[in-house]
C-alpha cells in the first residue's frame, strides 16, 4: 500500500487512546513511514462526513521542494550551527 498524501510506504501501527474514560484502548491503524499520516476506519469516516482533507505536506523538506542540498562536511557544519 502507499500513502495517499505522499505516496510513501504504509505500515501497520497500534495507537493508545488515553482519552477513553473507562480504560486505555489500543487502536489498529496504518501509518505512513514518510509523512506520518494515519489511516483508520474512524478517521476515514470523519474525513468523508465532514469533508476534511488529510493535512498537506507543508515543510521545507528538500525532497518535497526539489531543492539541492550540499552534503559536504562544511555545509553540514553550517546547518548544525
Amino acid at each position: 500500500m502507499s500513502c495517499s498524501r505522499c505516496k510513501g510506504c504504509i505500515v501497520e501501527d497500534y495507537l493508545l487512546d488515553m482519552e477513553d474514560s473507562s480504560s486505555p484502548m489500543w487502536l489498529q491503524a496504518w501509518r505512513c513511514m514518510n509523512c506520518g499520516n494515519l489511516f483508520d476506519s474512524v478517521l476515514q469516516h470523519n474525513r468523508q462526513t465532514y469533508g476534511a482533507k488529510p493535512p498537506s505536506i507543508t515543510c521545507g523538506d528538500p525532497a518535497v521542494t526539489g531543492e539541492v542540498v550540499p552534503l559536504t562536511s562544511e555545509a553540514m557544519t553550517r546547518l548544525a550551527a
